[in-house]
């Protein structure tokens, strides 16, 4: 899901907040399969009204979302964040949730009817040998991407964050129904679940744009510094399974199909230079890929270390301890 929610302060207020979100989510998703999909032309022109009244309603009450986002399109790109690329933003956004939504109600054939790709003949060649590993942002919709693996013989095996407490169980239920495997971030054997899965010929797909605890690798994206999570090229060493990077991004001509681009396989190098060094080869691909489809990308928290290049590493501070994020303890493994 795109980026996790922020509530009341205090822990009653957040904890209230969680479970109407969950609630909501399970609403959405009994009704969700009933409801036209985004390949309806209404529904597009929906959600880009919507679009652009919630991007107006957020600016007017102060939100702090609109701005970071623009900050985050705008370093990523290079140019100014203009309103239509916002706006545009906020409808890819309001598409992924609405997708989510839909997806239970698909079948495989929907899914793949769906999805389009390049480098695909890469990541199966690898898969068919050794296994892989593939990283990917939060771009468009990976819920999709990993709905078409399980669905074309690629079953998968991720890492979720358990940002609605209790509540995120019904995010791993419906996961669980497109065919995924789903482990808790902060459970200490997610590392070595995830080796087993990757040398047991099942495709690891870890989100990893963004460093959940503080502690993962230092890396240029473009001319700016950012920290992401060691998670995949730890687990692609481990395991000898290839590490592929990949970025989802919808079709702008063809309404409901989306694109998952895969990237060349990463060799893997060793100690913990050679974890910075595999890394920064996946932050190059996200780099370049978001780019050229930046409204896809959800991203609406810090993740640049500074508005000037070279500014110190980010500390993107949440519950430590993910051994799938942080690269220190893994780092001579």
């Amino acid at each position: 899901m795109p980026d996790r929610p922020t509530g009341p302060s205090g822990p009653g207020g957040r904890d209230l907040y969680r479970r109407g979100l969950a609630q909501l989510y399970g609403l959405g998703w009994r009704i969700g399969p009933h409801l036209p999909d985004t390949s309806s032309p209404r529904v597009s022109a929906l959600l880009d009204r919507v679009a652009g009244g919630v991007l107006a309603r957020e600016r007017r009450r102060g939100s702090r979302y609109p701005a970071q986002l623009a900050e985050n399109l705008e370093l990523a790109t290079g140019a100014p964040a203009d309103p239509e690329l916002l706006r545009r933003a906020y409808a890819s956004y309001l598409r992924t949730l609405w997708e989510v939504m839909n997806l239970p109600g698909w079948t495989p054939a929907q899914v793949q009817a769906r999805v389009r790709t390049t480098g695909e003949d890469t990541l199966r060649r690898a898969f068919a040998q050794r296994g892989a590993v593939v990283a990917l942002p939060h771009s468009a919709n990976w819920d999709l991407a990993g709905a078409w693996s399980c669905g074309t013989g690629m079953p998968v095996t991720t890492v979720a964050e358990a940002f609605l407490g209790p509540g995120s169980q019904g995010f791993t239920a419906f996961r669980h129904r497109l065919g995924m495997r789903v482990l808790d971030h902060s459970d200490r054997q997610a590392i070595a679940e995830l080796v087993g899965d990757a040398r047991g010929r099942r495709l690891v797909c870890l989100v990893a744009d963004r460093d959940l605890t503080g502690s993962g690798l230092p890396v240029r994206w473009g001319r700016h510094r950012v920290s992401l999570p060691a998670g995949p090229a730890v687990v692609a060493r481990r395991s000898g399974a290839a590490l592929v990077p990949a970025v989802c991004r919808y079709d702008t001509d063809e309404p409901g199909v989306m694109w998952i681009d895969f990237g060349a396989e990463i060799p893997a190098e060793p100690g913990r230079a050679g974890l910075v060094a595999m890394t920064q080869q996946v932050a190059d691909f996200f780099a370049a890929r978001i780019a050229r489809a930046p409204q896809d990308w959800h991203l609406l928290q810090p993740f640049f270390a500074a508005a000037e290049p070279g500014g110190p590493s980010p500390a993107v501070r949440t519950p430590a301890g993910s051994p799938v994020a942080t690269g220190r303890q893994w780092a001579a493994r």
